[in-house]
Protein backbone atom coordinates (compact mmCIF):
# COMPACT_ATOMS: atom_id res chain seq x y z
CA UNK A 1 0.00 0.00 0.00
CA UNK A 2 1.56 3.25 -1.14
CA UNK A 3 1.80 6.43 0.84
CA UNK A 4 -1.93 8.00 -0.07
CA UNK A 5 -3.07 4.71 0.90
CA UNK A 6 -2.12 4.31 4.29
CA UNK A 7 -2.45 7.43 5.03
CA UNK A 8 -6.15 7.06 4.52
CA UNK A 9 -6.35 4.12 6.72
CA UNK A 10 -4.61 5.76 9.85
CA UNK A 11 -6.87 8.76 9.12
CA UNK A 12 -9.62 6.29 9.00
CA UNK A 13 -9.00 4.76 12.23
CA UNK A 14 -9.07 8.31 13.81
CA UNK A 15 -12.35 8.43 12.02
CA UNK A 16 -14.09 5.79 12.90
CA UNK A 17 -13.05 6.24 16.47
CA UNK A 18 -14.67 9.79 16.37
CA UNK A 19 -17.77 7.69 14.53
CA UNK A 20 -18.69 6.14 17.35
CA UNK A 21 -19.72 8.68 19.59
CA UNK A 22 -21.07 10.79 17.10
CA UNK A 23 -23.41 7.99 15.41
CA UNK A 24 -24.53 7.18 18.82
CA UNK A 25 -25.41 11.18 20.44
CA UNK A 26 -28.41 11.74 18.65
CA UNK A 27 -30.07 8.59 19.86
CA UNK A 28 -29.00 8.56 23.80
CA UNK A 29 -32.19 10.66 24.36
CA UNK A 30 -34.13 7.88 22.65
CA UNK A 31 -32.56 4.99 24.47
CA UNK A 32 -33.32 6.85 27.93
CA UNK A 33 -36.64 7.20 27.60
CA UNK A 34 -37.18 3.47 26.12
CA UNK A 35 -35.38 2.42 28.96
CA UNK A 36 -37.45 4.57 31.33
CA UNK A 37 -34.40 6.55 32.40
CA UNK A 38 -34.62 10.25 33.76
CA UNK A 39 -33.77 12.30 30.16
CA UNK A 40 -31.98 14.91 33.24
CA UNK A 41 -29.04 11.99 33.32
CA UNK A 42 -28.35 13.17 29.86
CA UNK A 43 -25.98 15.86 30.71
CA UNK A 44 -23.86 13.11 32.74
CA UNK A 45 -23.67 10.64 30.68
CA UNK A 46 -22.08 12.92 27.48
CA UNK A 47 -19.66 14.50 30.56
CA UNK A 48 -18.55 11.20 31.63
CA UNK A 49 -17.37 10.36 27.72
CA UNK A 50 -15.57 13.69 27.92
CA UNK A 51 -14.02 13.11 31.38
CA UNK A 52 -12.77 9.65 29.78
CA UNK A 53 -10.97 11.63 26.64
CA UNK A 54 -9.17 14.28 29.37
CA UNK A 55 -8.14 11.31 31.29
CA UNK A 56 -6.25 9.12 28.41
CA UNK A 57 -5.22 11.90 26.28
CA UNK A 58 -1.78 12.23 27.71
CA UNK A 59 -0.77 9.16 29.01
CA UNK A 60 -2.05 7.06 25.72
CA UNK A 61 0.80 9.92 23.54
CA UNK A 62 3.11 8.98 26.08
CA UNK A 63 2.74 5.45 25.94
CA UNK A 64 3.90 5.65 22.54
CA UNK A 65 7.23 5.49 23.41
CA UNK A 66 6.76 2.14 25.21
CA UNK A 67 4.38 -0.08 23.31
CA UNK A 68 4.43 -1.12 19.47
CA UNK A 69 2.34 1.75 17.37
CA UNK A 70 0.23 -1.23 15.47
CA UNK A 71 0.05 -3.78 18.77
CA UNK A 72 -1.07 -0.37 20.58
CA UNK A 73 -3.54 1.08 18.05
CA UNK A 74 -5.42 -2.04 18.04
CA UNK A 75 -5.83 -2.86 21.39
CA UNK A 76 -7.78 0.74 21.55
CA UNK A 77 -9.66 0.21 18.67
CA UNK A 78 -10.96 -3.13 19.87
CA UNK A 79 -11.65 -1.94 23.30
CA UNK A 80 -13.38 0.90 21.82
CA UNK A 81 -15.53 -1.23 19.72
CA UNK A 82 -16.28 -3.93 22.03
CA UNK A 83 -17.50 -0.93 24.85
CA UNK A 84 -19.22 0.99 22.65
CA UNK A 85 -21.72 -2.46 21.27
CA UNK A 86 -22.12 -3.74 24.72
CA UNK A 87 -23.55 0.14 25.36
CA UNK A 88 -26.46 -0.70 24.36
CA UNK A 89 -27.63 -3.76 26.13
CA UNK A 90 -27.44 -1.85 29.35
CA UNK A 91 -30.51 -0.29 31.04
CA UNK A 92 -29.14 0.79 34.44
CA UNK A 93 -28.04 4.69 34.44
CA UNK A 94 -24.59 3.84 36.99
CA UNK A 95 -23.69 1.31 33.96
CA UNK A 96 -24.61 3.51 30.88
CA UNK A 97 -22.14 6.55 32.56
CA UNK A 98 -19.16 4.10 33.24
CA UNK A 99 -19.65 2.42 30.13
CA UNK A 100 -19.25 6.19 28.04
CA UNK A 101 -16.61 6.80 30.84
CA UNK A 102 -13.95 3.80 29.30
CA UNK A 103 -15.52 5.01 26.00
CA UNK A 104 -13.97 8.24 26.22
CA UNK A 105 -10.92 6.42 27.50
CA UNK A 106 -10.70 4.10 24.96
CA UNK A 107 -11.52 6.65 22.14
CA UNK A 108 -9.35 9.23 23.04
CA UNK A 109 -6.52 6.91 23.31
CA UNK A 110 -7.24 6.13 19.75
CA UNK A 111 -7.43 8.90 18.30
CA UNK A 112 -5.06 10.83 20.07
CA UNK A 113 -2.40 7.72 19.07
CA UNK A 114 -3.74 8.31 15.03
CA UNK A 115 -2.92 11.98 15.46
CA UNK A 116 0.37 11.23 17.04
CA UNK A 117 1.41 8.24 14.30
CA UNK A 118 0.61 10.50 11.44
CA UNK A 119 2.81 13.75 12.67
CA UNK A 120 5.63 11.33 12.84
CA UNK A 121 5.29 8.95 10.25
CA UNK A 122 4.19 11.38 7.62
CA UNK A 123 7.56 12.45 5.58
CA UNK A 124 8.48 16.42 6.40
CA UNK A 125 7.64 17.20 2.53
CA UNK A 126 4.10 15.40 3.15
CA UNK A 127 2.89 16.65 6.44
CA UNK A 128 0.33 19.34 4.70
CA UNK A 129 -1.47 16.43 3.04
CA UNK A 130 -1.63 14.42 5.76
CA UNK A 131 -2.88 16.63 7.81
CA UNK A 132 -5.14 17.53 5.03
CA UNK A 133 -6.23 14.13 4.44
CA UNK A 134 -7.23 13.37 7.86
CA UNK A 135 -9.32 16.76 8.03
CA UNK A 136 -11.28 15.24 4.79
CA UNK A 137 -11.71 11.50 6.71
CA UNK A 138 -12.60 13.23 9.49
CA UNK A 139 -15.73 15.28 8.07
CA UNK A 140 -16.53 12.40 5.87
CA UNK A 141 -16.71 10.08 8.69
CA UNK A 142 -18.98 13.01 10.97
CA UNK A 143 -21.47 12.79 7.55
CA UNK A 144 -21.56 9.42 7.63
CA UNK A 145 -21.67 8.93 10.77
CA UNK A 146 -25.26 11.06 11.28
CA UNK A 147 -26.29 9.18 8.13
CA UNK A 148 -25.86 6.03 9.75
CA UNK A 149 -27.27 6.33 13.21
CA UNK A 150 -30.33 7.86 12.17
CA UNK A 151 -30.54 5.22 9.49
CA UNK A 152 -30.45 2.07 12.37
CA UNK A 153 -32.85 4.12 14.77
CA UNK A 154 -35.60 4.03 12.00
CA UNK A 155 -35.23 0.59 11.02
CA UNK A 156 -34.00 -1.61 14.10
CA UNK A 157 -34.33 0.84 17.18
CA UNK A 158 -31.75 2.82 19.40
CA UNK A 159 -29.94 -0.30 21.17
CA UNK A 160 -28.78 -1.50 17.93
CA UNK A 161 -27.36 1.72 16.74
CA UNK A 162 -24.38 1.15 19.33
CA UNK A 163 -23.13 -2.35 18.13
CA UNK A 164 -23.57 -1.01 14.28
CA UNK A 165 -21.35 2.10 15.52
CA UNK A 166 -18.62 0.06 16.29
CA UNK A 167 -18.77 -2.22 12.76
CA UNK A 168 -16.69 0.67 10.95
CA UNK A 169 -13.73 0.85 13.50
CA UNK A 170 -13.50 -3.31 12.86
CA UNK A 171 -13.41 -2.59 9.39
CA UNK A 172 -10.48 -0.84 9.44
CA UNK A 173 -8.66 -3.38 11.58
CA UNK A 174 -9.87 -5.92 9.09
CA UNK A 175 -8.31 -3.79 6.35
CA UNK A 176 -5.01 -3.46 7.97
CA UNK A 177 -4.62 -6.79 8.73
CA UNK A 178 -4.89 -7.72 4.71
CA UNK A 179 -2.31 -4.45 4.07
CA UNK A 180 -0.93 -2.69 6.71
CA UNK A 181 -0.18 0.70 6.96
CA UNK A 182 3.25 0.29 7.20
CA UNK A 183 4.84 3.21 6.71
CA UNK A 184 3.08 4.39 9.87
CA UNK A 185 3.94 1.40 12.13
CA UNK A 186 7.39 1.89 12.11
CA UNK A 187 7.15 5.93 12.94
CA UNK A 188 9.87 6.28 15.20
CA UNK A 189 7.46 6.71 18.30
CA UNK A 190 9.38 4.79 20.59
CA UNK A 191 12.57 6.04 20.63
CA UNK A 192 14.69 9.18 19.89
CA UNK A 193 15.71 10.04 16.60
CA UNK A 194 19.63 8.97 15.75
CA UNK A 195 20.40 12.86 14.46
CA UNK A 196 17.82 14.84 15.65
CA UNK A 197 16.98 17.49 13.20
CA UNK A 198 16.93 21.49 12.71
CA UNK A 199 13.57 22.65 15.24
CA UNK A 200 12.71 25.76 13.33
CA UNK A 201 10.21 26.47 15.56
CA UNK A 202 11.12 24.80 18.86
CA UNK A 203 10.70 27.88 21.73
CA UNK A 204 9.33 27.34 24.80
CA UNK A 205 6.45 29.55 23.85
CA UNK A 206 5.38 26.74 21.25
CA UNK A 207 3.76 24.79 23.40
CA UNK A 208 1.28 26.65 24.82
CA UNK A 209 0.70 28.38 21.77
CA UNK A 210 -0.47 25.18 20.30
CA UNK A 211 -2.78 24.25 23.17
CA UNK A 212 -3.92 27.55 22.84
CA UNK A 213 -5.22 27.13 19.48
CA UNK A 214 -6.34 23.54 19.97
CA UNK A 215 -8.40 25.06 23.12
CA UNK A 216 -9.99 27.63 21.02
CA UNK A 217 -11.02 25.98 18.04
CA UNK A 218 -12.56 23.20 19.99
CA UNK A 219 -14.23 25.90 22.18
CA UNK A 220 -15.76 27.65 18.66
CA UNK A 221 -17.20 24.22 17.49
CA UNK A 222 -19.01 23.45 20.37
CA UNK A 223 -20.00 26.72 22.02
CA UNK A 224 -20.77 28.60 18.44
CA UNK A 225 -21.56 25.99 15.94
CA UNK A 226 -23.07 23.13 17.89
CA UNK A 227 -24.44 25.90 20.42
CA UNK A 228 -24.90 29.41 20.07
CA UNK A 229 -24.95 29.43 15.91
CA UNK A 230 -28.36 27.02 15.67
CA UNK A 231 -30.34 29.43 18.45
CA UNK A 232 -29.07 32.37 16.89
CA UNK A 233 -29.98 30.80 12.96
CA UNK A 234 -33.40 30.42 13.65
CA UNK A 235 -33.87 33.59 15.88
CA UNK A 236 -32.65 36.10 13.61
CA UNK A 237 -30.69 34.43 10.68
CA UNK A 238 -33.73 33.68 8.82
CA UNK A 239 -32.58 29.63 8.61
CA UNK A 240 -35.62 26.42 9.29
CA UNK A 241 -33.42 23.44 10.48
CA UNK A 242 -33.69 22.20 6.76
CA UNK A 243 -31.82 25.30 5.70
CA UNK A 244 -29.24 24.91 8.77
CA UNK A 245 -28.39 21.80 7.42
CA UNK A 246 -28.08 23.04 4.07
CA UNK A 247 -25.67 25.75 4.95
CA UNK A 248 -23.72 23.01 7.58
CA UNK A 249 -23.40 21.53 4.40
CA UNK A 250 -22.42 23.76 2.53
CA UNK A 251 -19.59 25.02 5.14
CA UNK A 252 -18.77 20.88 4.96
CA UNK A 253 -18.41 21.00 1.13
CA UNK A 254 -16.28 24.27 0.76
CA UNK A 255 -14.09 22.70 3.41
CA UNK A 256 -13.46 19.41 1.54
CA UNK A 257 -13.06 21.02 -1.65
CA UNK A 258 -9.73 23.40 -0.14
CA UNK A 259 -7.90 20.55 1.63
CA UNK A 260 -6.17 19.23 -1.52
CA UNK A 261 -5.37 22.77 -2.32
CA UNK A 262 -4.44 23.56 1.52
CA UNK A 263 -2.82 20.23 2.12
CA UNK A 264 -0.19 21.41 -1.20
CA UNK A 265 0.40 24.76 0.12
CA UNK A 266 1.35 23.25 3.76
CA UNK A 267 3.84 21.14 2.12
CA UNK A 268 5.42 24.02 0.22
CA UNK A 269 6.23 25.81 3.51
CA UNK A 270 2.97 28.15 3.59
CA UNK A 271 2.31 28.47 7.61
CA UNK A 272 1.56 32.04 8.55
CA UNK A 273 0.48 32.62 5.13
CA UNK A 274 -2.07 30.72 5.96
CA UNK A 275 -2.87 31.02 9.22
CA UNK A 276 -3.13 34.98 9.77
CA UNK A 277 -5.60 35.33 6.80
CA UNK A 278 -8.27 32.05 8.38
CA UNK A 279 -7.17 33.52 11.83
CA UNK A 280 -8.92 36.68 10.44
CA UNK A 281 -11.48 35.34 8.59
CA UNK A 282 -13.36 33.22 11.55
CA UNK A 283 -13.15 35.82 13.46
CA UNK A 284 -15.06 38.10 11.11
CA UNK A 285 -17.66 35.36 10.24
CA UNK A 286 -18.39 34.80 14.07
CA UNK A 287 -18.49 38.43 14.63
CA UNK A 288 -20.94 39.02 12.33
CA UNK A 289 -23.27 35.82 12.67
CA UNK A 290 -26.05 38.22 15.23
CA UNK A 291 -25.79 40.79 12.67
CA UNK A 292 -27.14 39.02 9.90
CA UNK A 293 -30.85 39.06 9.22
CA UNK A 294 -31.07 37.09 5.96
CA UNK A 295 -30.65 33.26 5.27
CA UNK A 296 -27.85 34.36 2.49
CA UNK A 297 -25.84 36.22 4.56
CA UNK A 298 -25.60 33.70 7.77
CA UNK A 299 -24.71 30.74 5.17
CA UNK A 300 -22.13 32.69 3.92
CA UNK A 301 -20.83 33.56 7.26
CA UNK A 302 -21.24 29.84 8.65
CA UNK A 303 -18.92 28.58 5.71
CA UNK A 304 -16.47 31.46 6.60
CA UNK A 305 -16.09 30.07 9.94
CA UNK A 306 -16.41 26.47 8.97
CA UNK A 307 -13.70 26.95 6.01
CA UNK A 308 -11.34 28.96 8.43
CA UNK A 309 -11.30 26.49 11.14
CA UNK A 310 -10.64 23.55 8.77
CA UNK A 311 -7.72 25.62 7.16
CA UNK A 312 -6.43 26.21 10.62
CA UNK A 313 -7.18 22.40 11.66
CA UNK A 314 -4.43 21.57 9.25
CA UNK A 315 -1.45 23.45 10.78
CA UNK A 316 -0.88 22.02 14.23
CA UNK A 317 -0.33 18.99 13.77
CA UNK A 318 2.16 19.62 10.76
CA UNK A 319 4.07 22.50 12.97
CA UNK A 320 4.58 19.73 15.63
CA UNK A 321 6.34 17.52 13.09
CA UNK A 322 8.48 20.35 12.42
CA UNK A 323 9.38 21.74 15.72
CA UNK A 324 9.48 18.12 17.86
CA UNK A 325 11.47 15.14 17.77
CA UNK A 326 9.31 11.72 16.30
CA UNK A 327 9.60 10.41 19.91
CA UNK A 328 7.83 13.45 21.29
CA UNK A 329 4.81 13.47 19.30
CA UNK A 330 2.45 11.59 21.13
CA UNK A 331 2.87 13.89 24.11
CA UNK A 332 2.48 16.86 22.41
CA UNK A 333 -0.69 15.50 20.93
CA UNK A 334 -1.72 14.52 23.96
CA UNK A 335 -1.21 18.07 25.32
CA UNK A 336 -2.99 19.97 22.79
CA UNK A 337 -6.02 17.59 22.50
CA UNK A 338 -6.24 17.86 26.08
CA UNK A 339 -6.70 21.20 25.70
CA UNK A 340 -8.76 21.42 23.26
CA UNK A 341 -10.98 18.77 25.04
CA UNK A 342 -11.52 21.21 28.12
CA UNK A 343 -12.29 23.75 25.44
CA UNK A 344 -14.88 21.93 24.55
CA UNK A 345 -16.44 21.41 28.08
CA UNK A 346 -16.47 24.85 28.87
CA UNK A 347 -17.08 26.36 25.67
CA UNK A 348 -20.77 26.14 25.75
CA UNK A 349 -21.60 27.18 29.71
CA UNK A 350 -19.00 30.19 29.02
CA UNK A 351 -20.80 31.48 25.79
CA UNK A 352 -24.64 31.01 27.39
CA UNK A 353 -23.37 33.30 29.80
CA UNK A 354 -21.86 36.01 28.02
CA UNK A 355 -24.86 36.09 26.11
CA UNK A 356 -27.08 36.21 29.24
CA UNK A 357 -25.21 39.30 30.80
CA UNK A 358 -24.18 40.67 27.55
CA UNK A 359 -26.20 39.91 24.13
CA UNK A 360 -25.51 37.10 21.89
CA UNK A 361 -23.36 40.17 20.05
CA UNK A 362 -20.93 40.19 22.72
CA UNK A 363 -21.14 36.21 22.71
CA UNK A 364 -20.00 36.12 19.30
CA UNK A 365 -17.44 38.73 19.57
CA UNK A 366 -15.75 37.08 22.74
CA UNK A 367 -16.25 33.52 20.41
CA UNK A 368 -14.02 35.87 17.48
CA UNK A 369 -11.51 37.25 19.56
CA UNK A 370 -10.25 34.21 21.00
CA UNK A 371 -9.93 32.00 17.76
CA UNK A 372 -8.28 35.18 16.21
CA UNK A 373 -6.29 35.82 19.41
CA UNK A 374 -4.98 32.08 19.39
CA UNK A 375 -4.29 31.96 15.45
CA UNK A 376 -2.24 35.11 16.49
CA UNK A 377 -0.25 33.46 18.67
CA UNK A 378 1.21 30.60 16.92
CA UNK A 379 1.42 33.16 14.25
CA UNK A 380 4.12 34.59 16.50
CA UNK A 381 5.66 31.38 18.03
CA UNK A 382 6.36 30.19 13.89
CA UNK A 383 8.04 33.61 13.52
CA UNK A 384 11.99 32.26 13.30
CA UNK A 385 13.95 33.94 15.74
CA UNK A 386 17.71 35.52 14.16
CA UNK A 387 20.41 33.22 14.65
CA UNK A 388 23.25 34.90 17.06
CA UNK A 389 27.09 33.99 17.15
CA UNK A 390 26.79 32.64 20.63
CA UNK A 391 23.76 30.37 19.33
CA UNK A 392 26.11 29.09 16.94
Amino acid sequence: MKFTGQTVLICAFVGTAQMTWGVTVPVLPVLLDDYGIAIGLLGPIVTAFAVGRVIANVPAGLALRRFPPRAYLWSMMLGLAAVTALTGLVSSPAALIGLRLVAGVFGGAAVTIGFALLVAGAPAGRRGSAMATATVVQMSAGAAGALLGGSVVGLVGPAWTFPVAAVPALVCLLVDAVRPAALYWSAPVARPAAVPGPRRYGRPGLLVALCALSFATFLVRFAGEQSLVPVLAYDSGGLTPFTLGVATAAGTMASLAAMPLIGRWVDRGARNTLLIPAGILGALALAALPLLHVPAGFTAAIVGYSLATSVIGVLPGVVTGDAYPADAAGGVIGLTRTAGDIGAAVGPIMVFAVADVAGAEAACAVLGGLFLAAAAALAVALIPRPVTVEAI
